[in-house]
Parts: structure tokens; sequence; C-alpha cells
């Protein structure tokens, strides 16, 4: 397949960017400051958008920060703007994409203590999930050109680096983990390499709609924190209450660390996908592996 994607300098976007070319599919990548292979914002066009089979949207302004009222602003924008101007390239094409992967977040459903969410649960309360409403709703119009429209909610990406698990690991190993808040609240994750399976599948399989991304196992956060020490050997002790939490961190922490979603990847299940890391130790052993 020839696919374009935004957002292939991004932890997701590289990988599968890597595991496209590596199964033989031509890629191509949007950016504001294009390499070789890439082009501008601009030169997404009705026109261009002829030459794909499919997209996948990966674009937005990273989350973490503070988040002012300009910060917000940016995420916002960033991934509302990059949408609809995917979609209008799509839409005003003569021979449109089959396909686009549009990204959203787990995010979407806000803050549902210990509810399962699966994909036909509605969406919450709060800025996150206002920004995914909203970004889901820009990629809409491309169903009227008849392109297969997957709005894949991603959890929380496993994977070594400067992410959440590499700020995790940190923290972690100068004795400073523990729970944060009450512990109790529901972390839905998954590792980067069943993050890049799962997009391939939804790209390959005839599947629309929106498509939960994370492990058949959610996991509390005193769990996942005392899960990671254990790899680590370390304790994980500290707490972090949550007034500590909103005074350091802001909006910003409080809807990333404290907010409780426990997702169930019904559609992935029910359409066959394997997920190769299921257990969190074990899948937390081997990205720490590498």
């Amino acid at each position: 397949m020839n696919i374009l994607i935004s957002g292939a300098s991004g932890l997701i976007g590289s990988a599968l960017t890597a595991a496209l070319q590596n199964r033989g599919d031509q890629v191509t990548g949007v950016s504001r400051t294009p390499s070789p292979n890439q082009v501008r914002w601009e030169e997404v066009t009705p026109e261009l958008m002829n030459d794909f089979d499919a997209v996948i949207n990966l674009a937005g302004e990273s989350i973490s920060g503070r988040w002012t009222k300009s910060k917000k602003r940016r995420i916002l924008d960033s991934r509302v703007n990059s949408t609809s101007a995917m979609a209008t390239a799509i839409t005003g094409s003569k021979d449109p994409p089959r396909c686009i992967i549009q990204a959203s977040a787990a995010g979407f459903y806000g803050d549902r203590n210990d509810q399962i969410l699966n994909e036909e649960a509605g969406s919450g309360d709060g800025f996150l999930s206002e920004v995914c409403q909203q970004w889901e709703a820009a990629a809409s119009p491309v169903t009227n050109v008849g392109t297969r429209l997957v709005a894949a909610r991603f959890g929380i990406v496993l994977a070594v680096g400067p992410g959440a698990l590499g700020r995790l690991v940190l923290v972690t190993r100068l004795f400073l983990g523990g729970p944060l808040g009450t512990g109790r609240q529901w972390w839905s994750w998954i590792s980067l390499n069943d993050t890049v399976r799962a997009v391939l599948f939804l790209l390959d399989k005839e599947i629309s709609g929106a498509v939960n991304i994370a492990t058949v196992n959610p996991q509390p956060q005193k769990v996942f924190a005392s899960t990671l020490g254990r790899v680590l050997h370390r304790p994980t002790l500290t707490p972090a209450p949550r007034f500590a939490i909103k005074a350091a961190l802001g909006e910003m922490g409080a809807a990333l660390l404290l907010e409780s979603t426990r997702l169930n990847p019904s559609v992935l299940a029910e359409n066959g996908f394997e997920f190769q890391d299921p257990d969190l130790e074990s899948a937390l052993r081997k990205i720490l592996a590498t």
C-alpha cells in the first residue's frame, strides 16, 4: 500500500513507519519541516490524496507541560486543524484513500472510576474529553466519500525513551515511585509493540468506528507502580498525595495521573486481534531489556 502518515517522527509514528516499510508498504510523511520522503502540510491537497491508499493521522501538540490557556489552545487546535486539513483533502479527492486511521485517546471517556469502558461507552467530561470529541468529529466528513474511518483511542503507550514510561522509570529508580493519589485509578496501558501491531491490523481489516487501543489487562495505578518497582528492584512506598500532584503539575497532572480510565478493547478482541504483550510485568521486562 501507499500510505500517508502525519506525526511520523513521534513515538508511535516512527515505530509504525518502520513497521510499514519492513512489510513493503510505501510511506510518505507529513511535516512542517519535511525531510526526504515527506511533504509539507501545505501540500496536503485533494490531488495529493489521489496517490494514497490509506492515511494515518497522528499529528498533535504534546499534552505534556502545564496547561496554560495558550497551551490548551495549541493542544486543541493542532489536532482539530490538522485533522480538518486531512479530511478536506480526502473529501475533495477524485480518487480518495480507502481508509483513514485517525488518532484519538482514552481521554475521550473522561474520569470514569471503575466502569469498564468498551467503544460503545459515551464521552466524558473535562478538557481531554472535549479535545478527543472535536478531534474525532473533524475526521467524520471522510465517510461521505466512502473512506473507511477508524478512531484509534490510544491508552498509555509503553516504550523506552522520553515518554510516559521513561518518566516513571526515572522516578522509580530514584526511590520515588509509589501510589499517586489513592492509587486506585485505572491505567489502561499497551506496549508500543502491540500498539503498532494493532494499527496495522486496523489498516488491513474492514473495521470502522472507534477502537480502544489498550491491553486486555488494565491495572490500578498502585499495582502498576509496584510492578514497575519489582522489575527495577526498587521499593514503591513513596506516596504522592492528590494535592501535591495538582500543586506541582496543575490540571495536566490531575488529568493524566489521577483520572481513572478502564478500557476494554472489545473491537480488537471481537475481530481476532491477539496481544503479544498482555501481561504488565512481562511487558515491562521485555521493554526495559531493549
